[in-house]
């Protein structure tokens, strides 16, 4: 990958909507990472900054490079904008440690571990680093070769795209930020007056 590759950056701060229906195009990157980049190399570069069992006994899903690994990409995917806060401030990293912490699918809790770690190598491998430390946009471009390869669900990184898009969507659309803010939902509303229904109805004989 090299610096010059084009990159149809779709600003995600001035339309969300449009990253929740298509993805920017976005080099032609294997989602194989080369022999060159192990998952050994990987590892030795960017050791977490806790354990598994570390964060387990700090009641944690995630150690706290995963957490601001999911912090990122949840925000990559719904940004700040002028109008509202984005996953970061809805605090949606959170909200997917609750459900995948506390979920009894372990498969789910796997596809997790595997997929934070494919994303990593993923970026090592396209641009040098590790997610949390690529600007904003080469992490769209990361994102983008999994959305570009969707079809392809046979594969760990995919499927875990895809539950994240999903974990990521729910847990921002059910904040405060992203009812009120985003939507603005105004609640429930008491009518001082019926107004009715201008409608006549069917015209009798």
């Amino acid at each position: 990958m090299s610096e010059n590759d084009p990159i149809d950056a779709l600003d995600l701060k001035q339309d969300r909507r449009q990253w929740l229906k298509t993805s920017a195009t976005a080099l032609g990157a294997t989602l194989i990472p080369m022999p060159g980049v192990s998952t050994q190399t990987l590892q030795t570069e960017s050791k977490p900054a806790a354990s598994t069992a570390e964060a387990k006994s700090a009641g944690r899903f995630f150690t706290p490079l995963q957490h601001a690994t999911v912090d990122e990409l949840s925000e990559t995917i719904i940004p700040a904008d002028s109008h509202s806060g984005g996953a970061k401030a809805a605090k949606v990293a959170d909200y997917i440690e609750q459900v995948v912490g506390q979920s009894i699918d372990e498969s789910q809790k796997a596809l997790w571990r595997e997929g934070l770690r494919l994303i990593d190598v993923m970026s090592q491998h396209d641009h040098g680093e590790t997610f949390v430390n690529l600007t904003p946009e080469r992490r769209i471009a990361v994102l983008t070769v999994l959305s570009d390869h969707d079809h392809m669900a046979e594969l760990p990184e995919v499927r875990f795209f895809k539950e994240l898009k999903h974990l990521t969507i729910t847990g921002y659309y059910t904040s405060k930020i992203g009812i009120h803010d985003e939507l603005e939902y105004k609640g429930n509303r008491v009518l001082q007056e019926y107004v009715g229904c201008d409608d006549p109805g069917p015209a009798t004989k």
